[in-house]
């Protein structure tokens, strides 16, 4: 199986529907120019089904139309129906059909209308999370076995996504009482092994956790005497918990957010868009002077400063979770998400906080400085075929990212500088913040470079004797031999 993925692919994800609460819009060739080589997007029973035998394909043939050839797209598809499943609803969350068999007949009519574009097809979101999908482990081994046979037997070189799971689920934090989540994707993995292909992941949180989480993917199906792929077809960051300075005042939207990804409180019928106020997310806004800037900077409306501190540690951010993905062995990633999608979610809610920054580009696909970030990182690794992670000391990066043709590219940070300016590098040496020691690597003899940030500033470095010495600060660095420009 593993040999079905042995090409690497970045990517990007649509976001979270698509065509259910607004007219499906054209977007693949943004995908491309940011460099984009594996998509990802949702569609929902609701939408495509709206009642009994009566198909709309509206929003699946406006995706399908625009794949061409090259392109290689992943569709989560989500069992929402106001009709035919276990709890009515048109968008969140998902459940086990009524009636298998008629679940089946939809999965394979979505999937033959495909003809073949699409490779990856994914049984739920994060099956994990109340939120998300109301229903046992039980009810999702059956759910998943039904998706998988009506998949391969419209399109027997597709892929099935068994249902994201989130770090959570595979590193449970016991103070987050994430115990029972891990029991629950352990019963999925026992028990679906042979309906699915790949292992999908969604790795918010600490990027740095990333090769734990991998690990512990891995065994937990060697537990069960098999392996799969992993994939991860959704991640960005930072949020605003993954600052400590954050969390005195978030501890009213946290146990918000808690009770709704519990299940306990409901997902609103129309959509982000139609999301009342939080009042706890309300009540950040008329104290946002007050609060930390690592938090402030996450609200909407917050001083350019903010905007621009904000927006350098999302870059660094992509590069970090990325090239710790892909020296895990992940091969597939999509990054969350192109833009915004649908009417305009209200920001003062729990979900336009933690995720309303992460789009690289604005509701008319303009550009923020991420979406530079993903295009410069995707355009070198466009020729990967591995990526390797050099041993350095605590706090230090390097990836040594090889190449289909050619020398290898590195690519480096040095861990622990949050300013939001430039970080100084010296003039004419090699000198790095803090007193660092610059990074030594051989390099091929009467072979140049050149070494560019992750925002397209040109890093001094000496090159002599074969020997590369570069500074290193946050913003991670990417050294090219000079034939690849």
């Amino acid at each position: 199986m593993t040999s079905q993925l042995d090409d690497l692919r970045t990517g990007l994800n649509r976001g979270f529907t698509y065509g259910l609460f607004g007219d499906p819009d054209p977007f693949m060739t943004h995908v491309r120019d940011l460099g984009g080589r594996f998509v990802r997007l949702n569609l929902f029973w609701s939408q495509l089904e709206p009642a009994p035998g009566d198909f709309d394909w509206k929003a699946a043939d406006a995706f399908f139309d625009q794949l061409q050839e090259g392109d290689e797209a992943w569709v989560t598809v989500c069992s929402s129906s106001t009709w035919a499943t276990r709890r009515p609803t048109r968008f969140l969350p998902s459940s086990p059909a009524a009636d298998p068999g008629r679940y089946r007949a939809f999965v394979g009519a979505l999937v033959r209308r495909a003809a073949g574009r699409v490779r990856f097809w994914q049984c739920e979101v994060e099956p994990c999370v109340p939120m998300l999908w109301a229903g046992s482990a039980g009810d999702y081994v059956s759910h998943l076995r039904a998706f998988h046979d009506a998949v391969k037997q419209a399109d027997p070189d597709a892929l099935v996504g068994l249902g994201a799971a989130v770090p959570g689920a595979m590193i449970a934090d016991g103070r987050q009482g994430d115990g029972p989540w891990a029991d629950y994707v352990d019963r999925i993995l026992r028990d679906g092994r042979d309906h699915f292909d790949v292992f999908d992941i969604h790795p918010y949180g600490d990027p740095y956790r990333i090769p734990e989480l991998i690990d512990a993917c891995r065994r937990q199906m060697a537990r069960h005497g098999y392996g799969r792929p992993i994939v991860a077809s959704e991640y960005n960051g930072p949020m605003p918990t993954g600052f400590p300075a954050n969390f005195a005042a978030l501890r009213d939207v946290l146990a918000g957010h808690r009770r709704q990804f519990l299940g306990e409180v409901p997902v609103p019928e129309g959509g982000p868009g139609a999301a009342p106020d939080d009042p706890a997310v309300v009540a950040l806004y008329e104290r946002a002077a007050e609060l930390p800037e690592t938090l402030r900077m996450f609200l909407t409306g917050c001083p350019p400063e903010l905007v621009a501190r904000r927006q350098r540690l999302a870059g660094r951010d992509i590069v970090a979770r990325t090239l710790l993905l892909l020296s895990a062995g992940v091969r597939r990633t999509a990054c969350f998400q192109i833009a915004p999608e649908g009417p305009h979610a209200n920001p003062r809610t729990v979900r336009g906080l933690m995720f309303d920054t992460f789009a690289l580009m604005d509701g008319d696909f303009r550009r923020h400085p991420t979406a530079d970030v993903f295009a410069l990182m995707s355009r070198r690794l466009a020729t990967a075929t591995e990526v390797r992670r050099v041993a350095t000391p605590p706090g230090r990066y390097v990836f040594d990212v090889r190449r289909e043709r050619g020398a290898p590219i590195l690519v480096a940070w040095q861990d622990g500088d949050d300013h939001d300016h430039d970080h100084e590098r010296g003039t004419g040496s090699c000198a790095t913040g803090g007193g660092a020691e610059p990074f030594v690597w051989p390099w091929p003899a009467g072979l140049s470079a050149e070494a560019v940030d992750a925002f397209g500033a040109a890093v001094p470095f000496e090159l002599a004797d074969g020997v590369l010495r570069l500074p290193l600060s946050s913003d991670p660095v990417f050294v090219t031999p000079k034939e690849f420009s």
